[in-house]
Formats: C-alpha cells, structure tokens, sequence
C-alpha cells in the first residue's frame, strides 16, 4: 500500500451531511475519478462509508483511530473545517494517512459572527425581542446599557480569528486585551495573562483549537475569576466551557450571559433549558456559513483530495506521514 501510483482511478467518498455533493462530485469527476455520495449521521455510518474509500471528505463526525484502522484502502482525509480536533491525527499518520483541511476560508466569517453575538449581547437584543412579543414597548425594559465605547473585549486566541474580532471591536471604540502563549505582539491588543483578562474583561471571546484530551478552559475555577457581569461568546469549539460551571455562574450572577456558536453534540439531543435562558443567545453553529465560506470549503475539500490522489503536495495538510500510502512529490 506504502507509495500507490497516483495514475490511477480512485474512489472519493463525501460523507459530510451538510453538503449536497454537487460541487463536489464536479471536481473529482471532472479529474477522472470516482465520486460517491453518502451523507454520515452517525460514527457507525462514517465507518461503512469509508471502507473501500481512497479519499475520504469529512463533516464534524469523530474519526478515531479505531475508524482509520477498518479502512485499509484510505489515503487520504479531508476535512470541511479548519480544526481538525475530531480526527486521530497521531494514528493517521502513523497509518500513512494524509490530513488535510480546508485552510483560512472562513475567517472573516466567523469574525464578523462573533462580533454580532458581541452587539447583540451588549445591547440587550433577545430580551428586547422578547418584551416587544409581549407587549411591552419600553427603551429600558432589558435594563440598563452602558455604551460599548471603552467596553474591554478580553480574547483568548490571537489568531487569523483572533486578530480580525480585535480589529472589528476596536472599530466600535472598544478596548481589547488578549491572551494567547503562542502568538507574538498584535497591533492595538494588550496581552495580559489569563488570570488577567477574566478579572479586566466585560466580555470575554474565544477563538483557541479544541481540546478533546484536556479539561475546559473555563471552568468553576475560571467562572469565580471573572469579572462579575461579564459575557463569554464562543464561536470555536463547544468543550472549552464546562456548561454545568457556566449555568451555576449564571445563576449566582457573576456570569452575565452565554453567547454561544458551538453545542456538544451538534445538533443537539434535546432541548436545554439555556436556550430559553433570558441571557443565553444559542446560534446553530452558523458562524462559519456565508454563500462565499460554503462554496469555498467544498471546493477546496475536493481539489486536496485530488491533489493528493494526483501525487502533488497538498496544500492544507495538518500531518506529514512519513511513509504515505500515496506518494506526492513533496
């Protein structure tokens, strides 16, 4: 299997649920290879899927190392997201898989998302919509709002995301102060420690990786920490919030309100009481989506996996096997 000849017809499998194939199966036709359709709900259905794949096109279902193993064929595995958190990347390589994502191709999207939880948090807007279905037409009845100007929006995460809510929120006057261990100084953000930036924060703002094998980020501990009042958005992964922490915050009032992007699991099993919470704004983890980000990552899912099959360089990838079952010209 180590170094198969890429001149050859291969099978790519799309088993993201999300996608219709369309643009897909145009690309990899369109290349000579095989195409095939088949939308994954579950993990056991992911695993029949990719049994005689040589490519596989992936959604949000977690693909460990036990799945990787059942697929003798696979090459390669390419992702419809920037993190990659849901794959085994350690045994994939180890198996000679290449694992690739769809790169920086929602970046402003999300920005632009975490910045209207931002306002609309800020500015009270569910429990204004919520009075107006009412009856109740009163410029104070969500209480009282204190102007965003000066506001301190404290990020964890000072990446392409990161750094693109910080240029938006100043853009509104606010003051930013970030926290992130690997990046080097970002024009116009103060970095601070994390203790730091929960105690300074009104809201607080993520935009790490997942942690899949690590304890939330903000957890009970965190939560006392941080300013009382203050918001936390999260449009990056669900785990990095312990919600039993978080709904004890809301309760005793340190916490202020959730604005959250991303749930575990996607979709949800049954309806959670926050979602009714009067200060819990819950969107379906849209904030990736435009017509431009939707086109773009399928696009760019199917041109790595061909790429990778025609024995190229791949683009995205997020691993380096050291004994590929497709050889590409490195």
């Amino acid at each position: 299997m180590v170094g198969a000849s890429c001149n050859r017809t291969y099978r790519i499998v799309c088993t993201d649920q999300t996608s219709d194939g369309e643009i897909e199966r145009r690309i990899v036709e369109d290349a000579g290879h095989l195409f095939f359709y088949r939308p994954c709900r579950t993990v056991e259905q992911i695993g029949s899927a990719g049994k005689d794949a040589d490519a596989l096109l992936v959604g949000s279902l977690r693909v460990g190392g036990d799945l990787l193993r059942q697929w003798p064929c696979l090459k390669v595995l390419c992702s419809y997201s920037t993190g990659v958190d849901h794959i085994d990347i350690p045994a994939a390589t180890a198996l000679g898989i290449w694992v690739c994502n769809a790169g920086d191709y929602c970046s402003e999207e999300v920005a632009d998302h975490t910045m209207a939880l931002i306002l609309a948090a800020w500015r009270h807007l569910v429990p204004f919509r919520e009075d107006v279905r009412r009856g109740i037409w009163r410029y104070d009845s969500a209480g009282l709002i204190r102007p965003l100007r000066g506001a301190v929006l404290g990020l964890i995460g000072l990446g392409r995301i990161g750094r693109r809510v910080a240029r938006r929120a100043r853009a509104f006057g606010m003051r930013v102060i970030g926290y992130d261990p690997y990046v080097a100084e970002v024009p116009g953000v103060e970095r601070v420690t994390f203790e730091e930036l929960l105690v300074r924060s009104d809201i607080v703002s993520l935009h790490v990786p997942g942690r899949p094998e690590e304890p939330p980020l903000l957890d009970s501990t965190a939560f006392s920490r941080l300013k009382e009042g203050a918001w936390v958005v999260n449009t990056s992964r669900a785990g990095l919030i312990d919600l039993e922490a978080a709904r004890a915050a809301l309760a005793s009032g340190r916490l202020g309100g959730l604005a959250l992007d991303v749930w575990e699991p996607e979709p949800p099993e049954v309806s959670d009481p926050l979602f009714e919470h009067p200060r819990v704004l819950v969107t379906p983890h849209a904030g990736w989506f435009s017509t431009r980000s939707n086109a773009l990552v399928r696009k760019r899912t199917a041109r790595e996996a061909v790429r990778v099959l025609s024995g190229r360089t791949p683009r995205y990838a997020v691993n380096r096997p050291s004994e590929p079952r497709v050889s590409c010209r490195l």
